[in-house]
């Protein structure tokens, strides 16, 4: 199984494990022969110095186990922990590659879960396997042996209490496996539920659907509660069976055994070990069927971990690199259709930018302004036609390479959790603070920020402590940071007042000057200065040509032009 692909990484540690478990196991069954050994051979004859002699190599044995069974642990830990901490690097690569709609497919608050409480139940897992799962029959097996050497027809009385533990076993195993796979899902939803609220807070409270939500929720909750409980209440009926039928067998040994020992047999320190043996011996079997509860939730955790590994994603870009600075983008007969949907998001585009030049795209909701961008910095393949770049396919073109050239402000724009000067860092890490300065005067950012240190005032999750207006001037001066053969923009003035968005861009003429520049824009101001202009219209080109050629010929780019007149005349005002 993928899960378990680097385990033979710890193979070493592993063999050494079952080592030191089996002298621990080795060590717990020679104690009692021993302690036989001092009472029937030393105490029964009163001889001192054999029990002494005898009891000093007790105690060493004792020692050495524990020691055994100490170092037994702390490697079995070392091992299962090593092996979760890579298991879950692996997720979050493989995650880290895969494309949106393969993200969204199995859901960011499953890939959550998965990631943490799967993980720790294979980690328990590979903990329990190490040890107990060698430990119990080493204990059961060899107590049997043991057991048998001590008094054969004594062991025939542990022996018939068998049959009602494998029964136990069993009936956990046929209730409790049906349970786990459906636990985990609903820990999936409550997972779900749970970052909605906190995701989706504003649109709660406005419509006031807290009541909805907590009944929601308490749904899911209950029904986590419901299967957990009857899991539950398997475990808490077969362990005391377990338990009671261990302690009724000792019991009957130590009745029937007293017997022996009036006849003469067995003697008294045989039967006290043969009691050990006995107990060693059903131990192993009750621990191997405290195994078998842990199992089914570690079978469906790892289950849903290699449903995240084996899943087939799609490798987006090629392994070239661009052969010159990049200076050129390029669309030709350019079409995308997301997976699962019915029509092209973009059908037949065409255009070409190259270094020096600005290209605005305009267009209503759904237009498919957005989705070009997603092409240019290559979350998607084209599904037909050919986005050049330097005359190169994107498709050839390994995506860290082509989106080292760019510097890209987002619609929705996210910001980490950290201080102003980390945030821009994360752009570029070697941007120094005077050029973040400049850049945050660039954008007018400094007039909401601390005057003294401006770079060390923190950004909320996402930027929350921040207007809208607020974050993207600041998502302007992150991209700023990075020096960048293209700047793209999506969308990223419409939370900005007119006036303001004509300062700005007037203020990064000279930083954007010698990059290809590309604007998506809901407002005419903004794109008017554009050598080239592209309107779209559900996905097709619906006009492209600088801003005059468009308000001459193009009625639709008039339309959009002319229900904005007002507020451009106060742009240019």
């Amino acid at each position: 199984m993928s899960v378990f692909n680097d385990l033979k990484k710890y193979k070493k540690g592993l063999l050494l494990v079952f080592l030191l478990t089996a002298g621990n196991a080795i060590g717990e069954l020679f104690l009692p022969y021993l302690l036989s050994i001092i009472v029937d051979q030393g105490v029964a004859t009163g001889s001192i110095d054999f029990v002494l002699k005898v009891g000093l190599v007790m105690v060493l044995v004792t020692l050495v186990t524990m020691a055994v069974r100490s170092a037994a642990s702390y490697f079995s830990a070392k091992n299962a922990m090593g092996f979760s901490h890579d298991l879950r690097q692996r997720i979050f690569r493989k995650v880290n590659a895969l494309t949106f709609d393969e993200t969204e497919q199995f859901g960011i608050s499953s890939l959550i879960t998965r990631t943490t409480n799967d993980v720790d139940m294979v980690e328990q897992f590979l903990l329990m396997a190490q040890r107990p799962l060698l430990r119990a029959p080493l204990s059961f097996f060899g107590g049997l042996i043991m057991a048998f050497n001590a008094h054969a027809r004594l062991t025939l009385i542990v022996l018939a209490s068998l049959p009602l533990i494998f029964v136990i076993i069993y009936f956990i195993i046929r209730k409790v496996f049906p349970y786990f796979p459906k636990l985990q899902a609903t820990l999936d939803r409550i997972n779900l539920l749970f970052r909605q609220r906190l995701t989706g807070l504003e649109v709660i409270r406005a419509f006031n659907r807290d009541d909805l939500e907590e009944e929601t929720f308490n749904e899911t909750n209950d029904e986590y509660y419901g299967l957990a409980l009857n899991i539950n209440n398997v475990l808490r009926t077969s362990r005391p069976l377990l338990a009671s039928i261990v302690g009724i067998a000792i019991v009957l040994s130590v009745f029937v055994g007293a017997r022996f020992i009036q006849e003469g047999s067995l003697g008294i320190g045989a039967l006290m070990a043969f009691v050990q043996y006995t107990t060693q011996m059903l131990n192993g079997m009750t621990m191997f069927a405290n195994l078998l509860t842990i199992f089914p939730q570690s079978s469906a955790s790892i289950s849903r971990v290699n449903e995240v590994l084996d899943y087939p994603s799609r490798k987006v870009g090629g392994e070239q690199t661009l052969s010159e600075p990049l200076h050129t983008v390029e669309a030709k007969d350019l079409s995308f259709t997301y997976p699962g949907a019915n029509a092209p998001a973009l059908d037949t585009i065409n255009f070409k930018v190259e270094s020096g030049e600005m290209l605005g795209i305009i267009g209503g909701t759904g237009a498919g302004k957005s989705t070009l961008l997603k092409l240019l910095l290559q979350f998607y393949d084209p599904t037909a036609g050919q986005l050049l770049m330097n005359g190169q396919s994107i498709k050839e073109l390994d995506p860290e390479n082509v989106r080292a050239e760019i510097s890209y402000v987002p619609q929705q724009n996210f910001f980490f959790t950290e201080t102003v000067r980390g945030n821009m860092h994360y752009s570029n890490p070697d941007v120094s603070d005077e050029k973040i300065i400049d850049d945050l005067a660039r954008t007018q950012s400094q007039t909401f920020l601390d005057q003294q240190t401006p770079l060390e005032d923190k950004i909320a999750r996402g930027g929350q402590n921040f207007s809208g207006g607020q974050r993207q001037r600041l998502a302007l001066t992150r991209a700023l940071a990075r020096k960048a053969a293209v700047y793209v923009f999506d969308d990223s003035f419409s939370a900005l007042d007119y006036r303001t968005d004509y300062e700005i861009r007037q203020n990064l003429t000279d930083v954007l000057g010698k990059a290809i520049t590309i604007v998506v824009a809901q407002r005419v101001a903004t794109i008017r200065q554009a050598d080239k202009i592209l309107l779209l219209d559900e996905g097709k080109v619906a006009g492209y040509g600088s801003h005059d050629d468009l308000m001459a010929t193009n009625e639709l780019y008039q339309e959009i032009a002319f229900s904005q007149a007002e507020e451009e005349e106060t742009d240019i005002g």
